[in-house]
């Protein structure tokens, strides 16, 4: 529970970084693309993380080192006020943090019965949650104040972070005890093959678990286009934001903040008890269908509150993102935890590994399409796109649901 405090007040710091570099460093619509590109496609990496650290004496010292590598990018964000040196930061600090992101999976396994763990999730994940919603909220208004606090936050948020992975780390300890490894063990960690082993065990454990577990590739399958619909829009939003809605901070932090958490903090529970601990396909296709709805809504609030003046803009974003946090509850539930109903108990990181790792993997594509189709075609072509693609999804994973094993 503390490591998920800790980590929603980083998360809440960093929750406007795009916002941040559009609106107050003038970064270009292409910049803005490069940051969600960077930061998305980071996950690939996750790939690599388990075999990195399982193969260290002490893994939770590792974890700690890992976060403090991957956070202290976040403590020179204040040298220099370019686009290209905030992304170079924020791109740098989510490769490496990525590494450490199955660990998360461990925990839940290891220390969690399977009758409880989607429940007792659901709670940490809440109050995670709760504190997401009052850091970014506030961040909004201090933005506003003087956008150059970012310069002080950020590094903040770093600090908050390393503390959260320390706090994961002590669990990683009590789930896995460290076993003393003989002296030919210790050679090994730090032989040429070791790094040959890094780099091409995890490419052939994904290949292995595919060939394996087959429904586990076609859920992958389908999550993998759900979020290609998701980070399409992704490079959209922010600039629809800032040049088409022509928000300050604190809307934009009241509807990302406030308004999203307050839904997502309500329904998580009720997502931790529908999600459960057994197949999680007909649950996802119901929430990626209910996706469906969010890049509508957004076309929905320039017709109404800028076209046509029937409520206000603001108003409008705020009824969107209220809904949009509903589903994102399901969403994060199912991101964190469905892997876990298909993998092995020994095997539970690196299948998790595999589930991120495809994040990146969309990552190095969607935006750009996003991109492309809001430069060459419109903005709003861009949210039409993503809609499709989420209702492809949701057809897909229940099609799925309904498949005999």
């Amino acid at each position: 529970m503390i490591a998920q405090a800790f980590s929603g007040i980083s998360f809440g710091i960093l929750m406007l970084q795009e916002v941040i570099l559009k609106k107050s460093l003038g970064g270009s619509n292409f910049e803005v693309t490069i940051l969600i590109f960077l930061t998305s496609s980071a996950f690939l990496f996750s790939i690599y993380g388990p075999e990195i650290i399982n193969r260290q004496r002490n893994q939770a010292k590792t974890i700690i080192i890992l976060s403090v590598v991957s956070r202290s990018f976040l403590l020179i964000i204040p040298f220099f006020e370019t686009p290209v040196f905030f992304i170079f930061c924020i791109a740098a600090s989510n490769y490496t943090d990525s590494l450490i992101k199955p660990a998360w999976n461990t925990v839940f396994k290891h220390n969690y019965t399977n009758e409880k763990r989607s429940t007792l999730y659901s709670y940490a994940s809440s109050l995670q949650m709760i504190v997401i919603l009052i850091v970014t909220t506030l961040s909004g208004y201090l933005f506003d104040f003087n956008y150059k606090i970012y310069k002080i936050l950020y590094p903040a948020a770093g600090i908050f972070d390393i503390l959260a992975y320390i706090n994961l780390a002590k669990m990683i300890s009590w789930g896995n005890p460290a076993k003393e490894k003989t002296g030919r063990e210790i050679k090994s960690l730090f032989s040429i093959r070791l790094l040959k082993d890094i780099l091409v065990l995890p490419v052939r454990n994904l290949i292995r678990i595919f060939r394996e577990n087959k429904p586990f590739l076609r859920f992958e399958t389908y999550f993998f286009l759900y979020g290609i619909a998701f980070m399409t829009a992704s490079p959209a939003v922010p600039i629809f934001l800032v040049e088409i809605l022509k928000l300050d901070y604190s809307p934009i932090s009241i509807a990302k903040g406030l308004l999203f958490y307050s839904s997502t903090i309500l329904f998580t529970p009720v997502m931790g008890r529908l999600h459960g601990s057994g197949n999680p396909t007909k649950f996802c296709g119901y929430l990626f269908l209910s996706l469906m709805t969010y890049p509508l809504l957004m076309i929905c609030i320039k017709i109404i509150g800028i076209d046509m003046k029937i409520l206000s803009p603001e108003l409008l974003l705020y009824i969107t993102f209220f809904f949009f946090g509903i589903f994102m509850s399901g969403i994060t539930m199912s991101w964190n935890l469905s892997s876990i109903y298909y993998s092995p108990h020994s095997e539970v990181a690196n299948y998790q590994a595999v589930h991120i790792t495809l994040t990146g993997v969309r990552g190095l594509i969607a935006p750009f399409i996003g991109y492309l189709i809001l430069k060459y075609i419109s903005i709003y072509a861009t949210f039409l796109v993503s809609s499709g693609f989420f209702l492809l999804a949701g057809i897909m994973m229940l099609k799925e649901s309904r498949r005999k094993a």
